[in-house]
Parts: structure tokens; C-alpha cells; sequence
């Protein structure tokens, strides 16, 4: 005898009606816990969270790896508890790890523009030795100068250009992601003081 309940024609619609209803909810609503990668510039309120769950999952490893005899396995543990912590305010791992690259990579792009003047003096003088240089006929310095033009125009297209919208976002806070590296690093002991950061108005 089948133990199937059983459906008349009408609630077997009703049953489907349900299902296709429950599968695109979760289409045009996703759960709140699991955050995509950000669209649009980055906020403020981005990088402050970002510091702040990177400080919690960096006290978590540190406090699993102390205890590692305890685990089967603490490095599966560790991404397994990391990925619960972040879950649990909103973040889904690949999003906060596409989170944490970009804000290091405008990080980096800031560092560059802040040492521009170096930079260009130091490109300007490199063309100027090429184009003095009695080593170099015409063509090979034609040629080193392109490839001079080349490097500037590929740091900007990699570097600059796809990061500038960032930047309002991650400016305030160049000082406390320096602070954040240097202790995941266990370069010093004290992680950033999150009630001294910027509000995270823009």
C-alpha cells in the first residue's frame, strides 16, 4: 500500500503553485545572510564592517589554532566557523573575500597617488636618460620611450582607473587598514580601535 498522501487534482495545483512561488522568492528575495559581492562604489559603512569582521575572524583562527588539538581538522574548522561568523551578519565568505580585495586594491591605488610627484619625477628622468643616452640609437630609443609610455599607461589601467570609485569609501580609513594589516601580521598586538574610525557618513 502506498504511503504517499494523497492530492486531489486541485491541491495538487495548489502544492505546485506553492513550490514555483517558494523557488522565486528565493530568486528576487536571497536570504539577507548571504550577501553577494557589492555593486557600485563602495560606502564607508562597507570598510568599517569590513575592519571589524576582520578583526573578529583573525581573533577566531588565533584562538582555533591555540586550541588545535581539540579539532579533527583546525583548518577546516576555522573556515567552517568563519563562515558561520560571517553568515551571521550578512556575509557570505566569496563575498567578503571580493570585499576585502577590493578594498585593498584601492588601498594600493591611493598609496601610488599619494607618492605621484615621486613617481612622475622619477618616470620624467628615466626619459630624460634614454633620450640623452649615446648608448641608443635613434630607434632603440624610440623604442625605450614607448615602453616607458607602455609600463605608465598599464600601472593606470590596472592600478588607478578601476579603482578611483573606491576612494571616497576607503580614504578615511588608510590609517586603520595599515593598523589591521600589520596585526593580522602579528606585527603588533592592538587591533584598530573601532570607536576612533571615521563615521561611516559619506
Amino acid at each position: 500500500m502506498s504511503c504517499r498522501p494523497f492530492l486531489s487534482p486541485a491541491g495538487g495545483r495548489q502544492a505546485r503553485r506553492i513550490l514555483v512561488l517558494g523557488f522565486l522568492s528565493l530568486c528576487l528575495f536571497p536570504h539577507p545572510t548571504l550577501a553577494q559581492a557589492v555593486d557600485g562604489p563602495l560606502q564607508r559603512q562597507h570598510v568599517r564592517d569590513y575592519i571589524r569582521l576582520r578583526i573578529e575572524t583573525h581573533q577566531l583562527q588565533q584562538k582555533m589554532k591555540a586550541n588545535a588539538s581539540q579539532y579533527d581538522d583546525v583548518i577546516q574548522a576555522v573556515f567552517t566557523r568563519r563562515a558561520a561568523l560571517l553568515k551571521k551578519e550578512g556575509w557570505g565568505p566569496d563575498a567578503f573575500d571580493a570585499l576585502q580585495k577590493r578594498i585593498m586594491r584601492a588601498e594600493k591605488a591611493l598609496e601610488m597617488v599619494a607618492d605621484s610627484v615621486e613617481y612622475r619625477t622619477r618616470l620624467q628622468n628615466n626619459r630624460k636618460a634614454v633620450e640623452r643616452s649615446e648608448h641608443y640609437s635613434d630607434t632603440e630609443k624610440e623604442e625605450a620611450l614607448a615602453q616607458i609610455a607602455r609600463q605608465d599607461s598599464i600601472r593606470r589601467a590596472r592600478h588607478i582607473d578601476p579603482t578611483r570609485r573606491d576612494w571616497p569609501a576607503v580614504r578615511p580609513y588608510e590609517d586603520a587598514l595599515e593598523h589591521l594589516v600589520d596585526y593580522v601580521a602579528l606585527n603588533r598586538s592592538d587591533p584598530p580601535d573601532l570607536d576612533t574610525l571615521p563615521a561611516a557618513t559619506n
